[in-house]
């Protein structure tokens, strides 16, 4: 059974996490192999937009840390895959949207909100439940800092409670909350719309977001100002013939 399941649907590439039975959480292993899927659409000029899912019923319930081993290699392989997933994901150069069918807890909830925008399903629950298994959301925390408010985030982590779909909508986490049988099509729809776009300025739109993030005034404005006159390059050169 491959652990990620992708197919194409026009230029739509639909990436599903498939570990059903270990609630689709991610091994070294099926991190890097999420990040070189990834990393492989983003030289795709066929590839228009990605969607990522779960299968079964479940999203993703965060990282497989017990499988990380007490070796010292074994735990920073899997510290440094979960961050190269995380940088993929950044530098794919094209709109991903999450359609979370399912529970989306510590790394996983991490990994919905490093899409661009998620869809989920009405039974959905999302949380940083790290502390009640011994530990804290280190890798999420650089990744949720900036979609949550401090008191939130400090919320969810001390008490380990899970959100519903509807207060993770209420907190803007969620683009739209729709049943679970509708979150997949409905993604795709997005995507489908999203990839009808110039690939070329949409590239740089998307890497000017993930670049000037936490940057003071003026040099996000000078990052601004680099993409600015790419996409001013783009539009005034030739077509291909």
């Amino acid at each position: 059974m491959d652990e990620l399941q992708q197919r194409r649907e026009g230029r739509i590439a639909v990436l599903t996490l498939n570990r059903p039975g270990a609630g689709n959480r991610l091994t070294a292993a099926f991190a890097i192999e999420i990040a070189a899927a990834l990393r492989a659409m983003q030289g795709d000029r066929e590839v228009g937009a990605c969607v990522l899912t779960g299968s079964s019923d479940v999203f993703c319930l965060g990282g497989d840390f017990v499988g990380a081993g007490a070796t010292e290699q074994g735990q920073r392989t899997y510290a440094d895959a979960l961050l190269g997933l995380d940088e993929s994901m950044i530098q794919l150069g094209k709109p991903l949207f999450a359609a979370v069918n399912g529970d989306a807890h510590a790394g996983g909830f991490a990994l919905m909100t490093a899409c661009d925008l998620a869809i989920a399903a009405e039974e959905a629950t999302f949380g940083l439940p790290e502390a009640a298994k011994g530990l804290v959301p280190f890798v999420a925390t650089a990744i949720v800092k900036d979609v949550l408010p401090k008191s939130v985030f400090f919320d969810l982590v001390y008490s380990a409670r899970l959100l519903t779909a509807a207060e993770a909508r209420a907190l803007n986490l969620l683009h739209e909350v729709v049943p679970r049988a509708a979150v997949l099509d409905r993604a795709m729809e997005w995507a489908d719309r999203a990839a009808a776009y110039a690939g070329d300025i949409v590239k740089l739109g998307r890497d000017l977001y993930y670049s000037a993030r936490g940057l003071e005034r003026d040099a996000a404005l000078e990052e601004a100002r680099i993409a600015l006159l790419a996409a001013l390059a783009v539009r005034a050169a030739p077509p291909d013939p």
